[in-house]
């Protein structure tokens, strides 16, 4: 009797056990074609200032569970996006300069994926946070942009509305970047 029920708590524990997760980060930016940066050229860095690598634990019944984590460089994939954000925008891009006479700077200050439990419901919290600092000449420009989405869930998401939800929140703050007039004014010097 006491192997069958040694045997039905393994069954169960490992049932309920999380599998770590390797989130693929893909955003879908998708920036209109204009000539707003009227040729002119940025020298671009994106630099990643999260305290954590990892984008967060999947559950939090018992504790945290399995780690999420990226199989991108995330720095590399916002500067990718921004690239080409602001070649659509019509300026040229080059690798960063401090001695440039444009420049952009986008941080990545926070991507991450946060659990919580309810009597009936858990939450989940995924947080996407870049600065930019826009240099022409001897002028800055800097803003934070946030998302901040909170969603309720009766059971688990599975690994791809992980994945899903984590590159929602990304897409959602470089296209703050993008929207903001006053920082494509800024570089484009208008």
């Amino acid at each position: 009797m006491k192997a069958i029920v040694l045997g039905m708590f393994c069954a169960l524990s490992a049932g309920c056990a999380f599998n770590p997760q390797q989130a693929k980060i893909a955003p879908s930016l998708q920036v209109a074609t204009t000539t707003e940066g009227k040729g002119v050229t940025v020298a671009l860095r994106v630099v990643d200032e999260r305290e954590s690598k990892s984008l967060g634990n999947r559950g939090a019944a018992f504790g945290k569970a399995a780690k999420i984590t990226s199989a991108e460089d995330i720095a590399s994939v916002v500067q990718d996006n921004v690239r080409q954000g602001l070649i659509n925008k019509g300026f040229t891009v080059v690798a960063y300069d401090a001695a440039a006479p444009v420049s952009l700077t986008i941080e990545v200050r926070a991507l991450s994926y946060e659990t919580s439990t309810g009597f009936w419901t858990g939450g989940v919290e995924v947080k996407s946070a870049l600065k930019a600092i826009g240099v022409r000449d001897t002028k800055t420009y800097e803003k934070m942009y946030r998302s901040d989405d909170e969603k309720r869930v009766v059971v688990v998401p599975t690994a791809g509305k992980n994945e899903e939800w984590i590159n929602t929140a990304l897409t959602d703050v470089l296209r703050q970047v993008f929207d903001d007039l006053g920082l494509i004014r800024h570089l484009a010097g208008t």
